[in-house]
């Protein structure tokens, strides 16, 4: 059985996008994909093994829930969890957590003391591989510089720990005035001169994000984390001279009702629309339940084979009504696109983040699980034997 609403993620986008992001790098540095929150909305099902295949080196996600997930797709190298995923439960709880990270090879944040004394309690079967994280000024999860050197001598201690990454967040490399960014790499910079002597060789530095590592050179270390430029959106408009990135994703549902409205009746609850004019008026079967936020009523933009059309009335948990007035007559069951590949497009990522006065990031990781994620060439053989 088909879906209503398909979202069909774009593999070529996805490569492209990523050799774009190599080719910002220092030589020598590693690319970490960060895949958490469902590849940011994209299915890491799709996502994941067409960044193995790319060289992604490394991956990163927010808990031990999503790290498992993605080794049930087929990831083989590192994971790392960027959550303090030992910070809950009982014993028995935690325990059960250690086993599932040595079971899957799990890379573990610590940002700590606390943490490191409970670790130094177990014993595991075999090493447990950690990443210690700084806060060099974001302000929100990471050991505090002046903390950091007796937390890397505490880690050490343990013997079942294996310290093998040391790494920061930017809270601002996006912005055009650079200043806090460069004071965090700075910040960071000084942490890693202080802990340098009781670090074992190899340990990988890694602070950039997706703006850090298209405009900031400096911050590549040994791995950049570029995550919302993987999936194809600038972290800012500004840096659309610096890399070509193409979105990876466009969400296409259909016509499920056309009907005539006459002047002055009401469309959807609230009464926020009422028709001026004689209407013809679509329905979809999109709504906030998917992501379609309700926010965009009376805002939203949709795409058709005959042009674009106006959302209309509030947007429904389950339906969205659209304006189809202007436009030669569209069937039941015609193709509609709610998120466009194009970033010029009205009804791209980027215009949905502007009208909804957020990020392009809140708009894929809303979308919801009845939208399906398929590849685009499964989308043309889906579309071959009739409308979406």
């Amino acid at each position: 059985m088909r879906s209503d609403l398909v979202a069909i993620i774009d593999t070529d986008r996805l490569i492209h996008n990523f050799r774009a992001l190599r080719a910002c790098c220092n030589e020598g540095v590693k690319i970490c994909a960060p895949l958490k929150a469902d590849a940011y909305g994209h299915a890491v099902e799709i996502v994941a093994p067409a960044l193995q295949d790319a060289g992604a080196d490394f991956a990163a996600v927010a808990n031990l829930q999503e790290a498992v997930e993605l080794r049930t797709v087929g990831w083989k190298r590192p994971i790392l969890v960027l959550g303090s995923v030992l910070a809950i439960g009982d014993k028995a709880e935690r325990r059960h957590r250690i086993g599932a990270i040595i079971e899957h090879g799990l890379v573990v944040t610590i940002a700590d003391a606390a943490m490191v004394a409970w670790l130094s309690t177990v014993a595991p079967p075999s090493p447990i591989e950690v990443h210690l994280k700084v806060d060099s000024g974001m302000g929100r999860m990471g050991v505090m510089p002046d903390e950091a050197v007796e937390l890397v001598k505490s880690i050490r201690a343990v013997p079942h720990l294996r310290l093998t990454g040391v790494y920061s967040h930017f809270a601002t490399a996006d912005f055009e005035q650079l200043d806090l960014a460069t004071h965090q790499l700075e910040v960071f910079s000084e942490v890693l001169g202080r802990i340098g002597e009781y670090l074992p060789s190899g340990v990988i530095r890694h602070m950039a994000n997706s703006a850090a590592t298209i405009t900031m050179p400096d911050a590549h270390l040994e791995m950049v984390r570029p995550g919302l430029a993987l999936f194809g959106y600038l972290p800012s408009p500004s840096m659309a001279r610096d890399i070509d990135l193409r979105p990876a994703l466009r969400v296409v549902s259909h016509l499920s009702a056309v009907k005539n409205l006459p002047p002055g009746h009401c469309v959807g609850y609230g009464r926020t629309f009422i028709t001026e004019r004689s209407t013809r008026l679509g329905i979809v079967p999109i709504g906030y339940c998917d992501g379609y936020l309700r926010t965009l009523s009376n805002n939203g933009v949709v795409s058709t084979a005959v042009g674009d059309a106006p959302v209309i009335g509030r947007i429904s948990m389950d339906q969205l009504a659209i304006d189809l007035t202007d436009l030669p007559p569209l069937s039941l069951g015609a193709e509609i696109g709610l998120i466009d590949f194009d970033p010029g497009r009205s009804n791209s990522v980027a215009a949905m983040a502007r009208r909804l006065g957020t990020i392009p990031y809140e708009v894929t990781c809303l979308l919801g699980p009845r939208i399906e994620r398929i590849t685009t060439e499964r989308f043309q053989r889906f579309r071959g034997d009739g409308p979406v």
